[in-house]
């Protein structure tokens, strides 16, 4: 019988890390966006840099999923959780920043 590839007892050492950088990065999204609806879009700068910081946290998250996705061992299944929930700040901060412009 074949082996799923969902299977894996080893998981990627880069695709734990990019799932706590995820989920730092998503707290620290939330935290702005409530601390900037509580201000009426008026908050102190502090909030600005928890978007900023989520934003690069997400970045850094996809770059060790690309680690991941590259590196052998581990399964597959934290690498596709590790990107989904990588992408997920990154392109809210996007597009909340685009939105902020316009």
């Amino acid at each position: 019988m074949k082996e799923s590839a969902y299977s894996v007892k080893s998981v990627s050492m880069d695709a734990i890390i990019a799932c706590v950088l995820s989920g730092l990065s998503i707290c620290c999204l939330l935290g702005a966006l409530l601390v900037s609806y509580l201000y009426g879009g008026k908050g102190p700068a502090a909030v600005g840099l928890l978007g900023i910081g989520s934003l690069l946290l997400a970045l850094v998250g996809i770059a060790f999923t690309v680690s991941a996705w590259k590196s052998q061992d581990g399964g597959l299944l934290m690498k596709r959780i590790a990107g989904i929930l990588n992408a997920l700040p990154f392109l809210a901060a996007i597009i909340l920043y685009i939105y902020g412009w316009m």
